[in-house]
């Protein structure tokens, strides 16, 4: 089947939102409460125009994807919402955007840092030098982005880590032709 040209295609935003619940809340229950709410706030006509669509949702934080003429309507409708499955529940919008990429990166991992540091915490993997101390919270080759504890070495950039490299941690190293994988040990070097 092909798909449609770009121009023929229908335009859609992405609404990044937050909930506030009581007790847990699962994405399908999210999901049928806002069908019902918006079906009762439009109508079917105005429901069916809108082909508003929940994309995912954690538990916490969430993507919904509407309409492009009918942001204004979505955001009422996340507003209605007061209760999901008897489970007393506040949604906040956090941002709209044109693609799930750019909504993702724009307002999701900022809100979410918490929840990052959480897992990085289980791991187990962390980094404590004169420099530079924190949590890795993800790791490729000799690449390590780090979610460091002093929250001022991030002020005034968009991301919440730090990019750092083993001759950033160790000050060089001994094969620097890219050879080897990981981090050696020794001198405040760790491998990841």
């Amino acid at each position: 089947m092909r798909s449609r040209l770009p121009v023929l295609r229908m335009r859609r935003r992405y609404i990044a939102f937050e909930v506030d619940s009581e007790e847990t809340v699962k994405p399908k229950d999210l999901g049928l409460e806002i069908i019902s709410c918006q079906a009762s706030l439009f109508g079917d006509k105005g429901a069916s125009m809108n082909r508003i669509k929940l994309i995912s949702f954690d538990g916490r934080f969430g993507l919904l994807r509407c309409s492009y003429s009918r942001v204004e309507e979505s955001r009422a409708v996340l507003a209605t919402i007061y209760s999901i499955t008897g489970i007393r529940a506040a949604i906040r919008v956090k941002g709209v955007s044109g693609t799930i990429k750019a909504a993702t990166e724009k307002y999701i991992p900022k809100l979410s840092l918490s929840i990052a540091e959480t897992s990085a915490e289980n791991d187990g993997r962390r980094i404590e030098l004169d420099g530079v101390s924190g949590w890795i919270i993800h790791s490729h080759g000799r690449e390590i982005d780090l979610s460091p504890d002093e929250k001022n070495r991030t002020k005034g950039s968009d991301t919440r880590y730090l990019g750092l490299t083993s001759f950033d941690l160790c000050g060089g190293c001994d094969d620097a032709d890219g050879t080897a994988d990981g981090l050696r040990q020794g001198d405040n070097c760790i491998q990841p």
